[in-house]
């Protein structure tokens, strides 16, 4: 069998037992492992497999920064996985052919690894991984169900009567539909003005950026305006403020306020994991990440992040897909065919 066909085996069988979505977030990075490997077997006269059992813990770090300087990764999210994907595929043809290679199956050399793994990861300056990390589809059709029973059974005179609890979940509904939508950040909700929100329209102005709202969230936001405004009328209240805080106008909204919807469902209100599914969505349609950052107030950082994992799922940090790219927009120069 050949060393390609071991590597389609491998995915196949990931696929069989842990789902689609883990095959394919494994495939980029077995695949640059595959790529490193056949790059070092043209300089050699020994077979695939040999090179693989025979493999020293240098060599398997050149692989990791192989992997890192193919794909630009600046965090270590996706090198750890593919620590981690490596690992799986030695154990793979351990199951398959007994006795592989030590730093995977001898205990002691498989830490001596280890070590040397976290030693390179500080050399090659790559930072830590996110303690945010971004929601799946499963989390977040479970947050927007939880959001849409909250928001759609409000009892208003609960709300009027301040009961506790009911107006901060059904505020909390609104704006975590909103982060999950735009992926925003506290900033950018906490900033938005009544006058930004065109009822008519259905429309939100965040930024500086009109966008539509989905249509459930345009029923819903019509019914929270209506809602806002005999709240304000009832305690002779006046405010400029989209959402507010029912028992202190002026107050800045704070984040159990704004999140303490996230607690029932994913048992933290960490909303940075909700903004960055959001915002790789938006990445995954092409949107340029000035845009995106300008939009959702979020940094640099955070968005290299997000970018690292859509290119991860994309397989890009493969040289020959980068090749196949970009001959394909070379062969578009007007002047190609001329030449």
């Amino acid at each position: 069998m050949g060393f390609d066909s071991e590597i389609k085996e491998f995915l196949d069988m990931q696929k069989k037992e842990n789902g689609e979505a883990t095959a394919n977030t494994y495939r980029s990075k077995i695949y640059a492992f595959y790529e490193f490997v056949s790059l070092e077997l043209r300089e050699m006269d020994v077979t695939y497999i040999c090179f693989l059992n025979v493999m020293d813990k240098d060599k398997l770090l050149q692989s990791v920064e192989y992997y890192v300087k193919a794909g630009n990764l600046k965090s270590r999210a996706a090198v750890d996985i593919y620590f981690s994907v490596i690992g799986n595929f030695y154990k793979f043809l351990s199951k398959k052919y007994g006795k592989t290679n030590d730093y995977f199956q001898d205990n002691i050399k498989k830490q001596e690894f280890k070590d040397a793994f976290e030693r390179k990861v500080k050399e090659l300056h790559l930072r830590d991984s996110d303690a945010q990390e971004p929601i799946d589809r499963e989390m977040a059709e479970k947050i927007l169900k939880e959001c849409d029973k909250l928001i759609d059974g409000i009892d208003i005179e609960k709300i009027l009567r301040k009961d506790k609890g009911v107006y901060s979940n059904y505020l909390s509904s609104l704006i975590v539909k909103l982060v999950l939508a735009y992926g925003l950040k506290n900033e950018a909700i906490r900033k938005l003005k009544i006058r930004d929100y065109n009822d008519q329209l259905n429309d939100l102005v965040i930024n500086n950026y009109r966008v539509h709202l989905p249509d459930g969230l345009a029923m819903q936001m019509k019914r929270y305006k209506e809602i806002r405004q005999r709240f304000l009328n009832k305690y002779q209240m006046k405010s400029e403020r989209l959402f507010f805080d029912d028992y202190d106008i002026e107050k800045e909204l704070d984040n159990t306020k704004m999140y303490i919807v996230l607690k029932k469902v994913m048992g933290n209100m960490q909303a940075g994991g909700v903004a960055k599914y959001a915002i790789i969505q938006l990445l995954r349609e092409g949107i340029p990440v000035y845009i995106i950052s300008d939009f959702t107030s979020y940094k640099e950082e955070v968005l290299d992040y997000c970018q690292e994992l859509v290119d991860a799922e994309r397989g890009l940090s493969l040289l020959s897909e980068k090749s196949k790219i970009l001959d394909s927009a070379l062969r578009k120069n007007e002047l190609f065919d001329g030449m």
